[in-house]
């Protein structure tokens, strides 16, 4: 974007997407029922970027048990998202 297109420094900011934030807020709903373990796997792996490797390591875990958790947890998170979505589906009908 030019100088000249710009009204306000406001401009440059992205877009608010508010299904992306009622997704961000079920998540930080979601993450306590998944346990102290995998709460942190999740976060080292998708807010840090750490490998499943370093992961392991601070956790004290295998790397197979680390990538089980992760993906457990995943799932977890997963059936909490459909099932949120399938209550808000049932009470709009």
């Amino acid at each position: 974007m030019k100088p000249e297109n710009l009204k306000s420094p406001a401009d440059l900011l992205p877009a608010r997407d508010s299904e992306r934030e009622k997704n961000i807020q079920k998540l930080y709903e979601l993450m306590p029922d998944l346990g102290d373990k995998a709460i942190l796997a999740i976060y080292f792996r998708f807010w840090e970027q750490l490998l499943i490797e370093e992961i392991a390591k601070i956790l004290g875990l295998s790397w197979k048990e680390t990538d089980q958790l992760i993906e457990e947890s995943i799932k977890e998170l997963r059936q909490g998202f459909l099932a949120n979505q399938l209550s808000t589906q049932l009470m709009a009908a």
